[in-house]
């Protein structure tokens, strides 16, 4: 993790990986498919993520092999109490602020496994996803009052921007209440 708790980008396959075996056994080889097709989903293509092997979850013991060694004879595998504690570490980690690839390949899996954290941590999470954004529409707002209207077409992306972090907010409060 970097020093703010965020995930790098191997802890985010990491993510992936042991959300998957939270529900549910799974060979070998589907695990490391699924979770190269989900990451390419969403970030395309990247040597920086799926370099990193699922293998060493299993030196780790963060995965067992359930009959068979693992990738060599693509054994089903399963999670382990460690692998499940990791993994909620990985759920509750920090969201860094703005916009790149790994921050939405991390927002994507804390969402898609968000039912695997108690209700408490639940909450907590998209708090913190709504303070995220809340900073995020302040950044905003002030590089809008600074630029003013400027020549060109950056006040018009500011204002979609501005826009869509309004949304995001009001999508969070409403998950909030619910």
């Amino acid at each position: 993790m970097y020093r703010d708790n965020s995930l790098v980008p191997k802890e985010a396959i990491r993510l992936a990986a042991l959300g998957l075996l939270a529900e549910g056994e799974r060979p070998y080889g589907d695990l490391a498919r699924e979770v190269r097709e989900f990451a390419s989903r969403i970030v395309g293509p990247s040597l920086d993520l799926l370099g990193t092997s699922i293998e060493l979850l299993r030196f780790e013991g963060l995965i067992e092999p359930v009959g068979g060694r693992g990738m060599e004879d693509n054994a089903v595998v399963r999670l382990t109490a460690e692998g499940r504690a990791a993994l909620i570490d990985y759920l509750t980690s920090t969201m860094r602020p703005g916009v790149s690839d790994l921050n939405k390949l991390v927002l994507a899996l804390k969402l898609r496994f968000i039912d695997l954290l108690s209700a408490e941590d639940r909450a907590e999470q998209i708090a913190a996803l709504e303070t995220m954004y809340a900073g995020e529409k302040a950044r905003l707002e002030d590089l809008r009052a600074r630029t003013g209207s400027e020549a060109g077409l950056l006040s018009d992306w500011l204002d979609l921007e501005i826009d869509q972090v309004d949304r995001r907010i009001s999508w969070c409060r409403g998950l909030i209440a619910f």
